[in-house]
């Protein structure tokens, strides 16, 4: 079997660089650098310098308001958001964002995001403290955010779901930080909020489950943004949150949920309900054994224990979509180096594109070994559609090897435009929204198995034909 890889781009993370974590205990411990970030077992304290390690504009810094002068800095929270995927989808003039209102606001497709971001300052005579402290710093950052959203709910109007303004569905997330302040050295402090928090500490209010403030830690909600890779499934997971929160089921914390969501049939219900839109209108046979599948096995148990098949799954979803990243990455690289862009609307449909999506997209990129000699010599075409967003479709081009092949990478960069309109032609009945070739250049082997693969995009929004448009396709 070949192996595959992407076209390499350096990665950023929160904390890019060897970090030293002084725990309850005082012990020392330290943390490799890695393109990925581990749940910590216990919290972890950090010295504030290192992980504000981004400097953006004052005017552009959320406030934060610490328990007595200090003279750390306060933690970069648009930095940390400017090296997530969310920082595309930042909307700069809502107007609920600004002062007592919220600190950020995103939108994703046809999802709002709106976000309080606090930083909980308390100056202590060692970095070293009694659980019950830390516990009483992370309930008094926890108050200050759930006191801000009430407040606001009490002189503002909230944005309700709406399909006439292309509002489907509203988030409102807290993120808290707690820094301990020692001989002005600043130590953040890991923590997370179970569903015991909520019901003993800090209680929420869920008369209206659409106005719920859903509270997250920085450290966990970073790590989630990685666990889970697009917005999409992030923004699914915090409906699974909610969710839990309304019906006051048990869960140790939000990052662990977070596991349990990407291992569990709820993750691929969007996926199933996708797919069997499209085999009603004809465009599938039926909907994927292996999804059906885990549908099936369904069950309180099946959440919190997954089969090894789920598991594997969750396995390759990651890897592929992690693939599909880096692949669009080196696209948009390229394109930048040649003094083009990628349009910011069609990145940020992209980058939206659900895992499961991603993952069926590299499978038939991957699937090239298998095909015969003359497929390879001469490039093909297969399908793909989006099963996060029904009115997606994608048109894969695998170039051929032979340098007289009838898909190669010069006929698809002049022929891209027919390719489209010739497709979006096909698909009217309905008509799709979004239609994507994405060009995969396979002819970078080393002889030894390994393939560096590149991949072009090209796209169309999709249009409703006319009666006479029709009849010219016919």
């Amino acid at each position: 079997m070949a192996n595959y890889s992407a076209q390499k781009l350096k990665s950023v993370s929160l904390n890019n660089q060897e970090r030293r974590y002084a725990n309850q205990d005082g012990n020392k411990t330290a943390r490799p650098e890695s393109p990925t970030v581990t749940a910590a077992k216990k919290p972890l304290i950090t010295p504030l310098s290192e992980a504000n390690n981004a400097a953006t504009p004052a005017e552009e810094q959320a406030p934060a308001t610490p328990s007595k002068e200090s003279k750390v800095a306060s933690f970069d929270w648009l930095a940390m958001l400017h090296r997530t995927f969310l920082s595309i989808y930042l909307v700069k003039d809502d107007p609920l964002v600004g002062a007592g209102k919220f600190d950020y606001a995103f939108k994703v497709g046809k999802q709002l995001l709106y976000v309080m971001a606090h930083e909980q300052m308390a100056e202590v005579d060692s970095p070293n403290v009694a659980k019950s402290m830390l516990a009483e710093v992370r309930q008094q950052a926890a108050t200050h955010v759930n006191k801000r959203f009430q407040q606001l709910m009490s002189r503002v109007d909230l944005p309700v779901v709406d399909e006439a303004q292309d509002i489907q569905n509203i988030h409102y997330i807290g993120l808290t930080s707690l820094t301990l302040v020692h001989q002005d050295t600043g130590y953040q402090v890991e923590h997370e909020f179970g569903s015991t928090f909520f019901q003993e500490e800090c209680v929420l209010d869920l008369d209206d489950e659409t106005k719920v403030l859903q509270l997250f830690s920085l450290n966990s909600f970073y790590q989630m943004v990685h666990l889970l890779q697009t917005p999409s499934d992030l923004l699914s997971y915090f409906d699974y949150h909610l969710t839990k929160l309304v019906n006051f089921e048990d869960f140790k914390g939000e990052l662990e949920l977070a596991h349990q969501f990407l291992n569990s049939p709820v993750f691929y219900q969007r996926a199933v309900e996708v797919q069997q839109k499209l085999v009603e209108i004809g465009l599938l046979g039926k909907v994927e054994t292996r999804l059906t599948d885990i549908i099936n096995q369904a069950s309180p148990q099946s959440e919190a224990q997954p089969t090894q098949e789920q598991v594997e799954l969750t396995q390759k979803l990651q890897s592929h979509a992690t693939i599909f990243q880096k692949l669009l990455n080196g696209a948009t690289k390229r394109r930048h180096e040649a003094g083009q862009t990628i349009p910011l609307e069609e990145v940020k449909v992209l980058v939206a594109e659900s895992m499961y999506t991603r993952m069926s997209i590299i499978e038939e990129m991957m699937a090239y070994e298998n095909r015969s000699k003359e497929d390879c010599l001469n490039g093909y075409l297969c399908h793909q559609h989006s099963y996060n967003d029904f009115g997606h479709h994608y048109v894969i081009v695998v170039y051929g090897l032979d340098q007289r092949a009838q898909y190669s990478k010069q006929w698809l960069q002049q022929n891209h435009q027919k390719l489209l309109l010739d497709i979006n032609a096909q698909l009217q009945d309905p008509a799709m929204k979004e239609y994507f070739v994405l060009g995969f250049d396979m002819s970078n082997d080393d002889g030894q198995g390994n393939v560096t693969v590149l991949m072009d995009v090209y796209h169309q929004s999709g249009s409703v034909l006319s009666d006479s448009e029709k009849r010219y396709y016919q």
